[in-house]
């Protein structure tokens, strides 16, 4: 079965730290990182970039505006397709990311959800 693994962080939190300790950090990160990668049959992994445009409906009609949710400071920081057997399969792979294995992820509001893809057509 295909799963999606979705990596969250706190972008306040994470943008009160310096680039010093934030490259520290993600040093700290490649050890977990590799077994993750190891461990895991990944197909895809994606990073999201920076610029954000939303839309929603409105009294009627379309919205649209610039930039992330000002009221959310979560953002997504990593989206992965890997391949396990069940749900708690994937989960128990994806608990080896740097999310759940780093005593910073706390510190800078890092989770995890992990769901299952679902092909459309096999869906009836």
């Amino acid at each position: 079965m295909l799963f999606l693994f979705i990596g969250y962080y706190d972008a306040e939190k994470m943008n009160q730290s310096s680039q010093q300790e934030l490259d520290a950090v993600m040093e700290r990160c490649n050890p977990p990182l590799e077994t993750f990668f190891t461990k895991l049959n990944v197909l895809y992994e994606w990073h999201p970039g920076a610029k954000t445009k939303r839309a929603r409906l409105l009294d009627g009609q379309i919205q649209h505006q610039d930039g992330p949710d000002p009221d959310k400071t979560e953002q997504i920081g990593s989206l992965i397709v890997f391949e396990a057997d069940d749900l708690e399969q994937a989960v128990d792979l994806a608990l080896l990311h740097p999310t759940t294995q780093l005593p910073e992820a706390q510190k800078y509001g890092w989770r995890m959800e992990v769901r299952p893809l679902i092909d459309p057509k096999e869906a009836k």
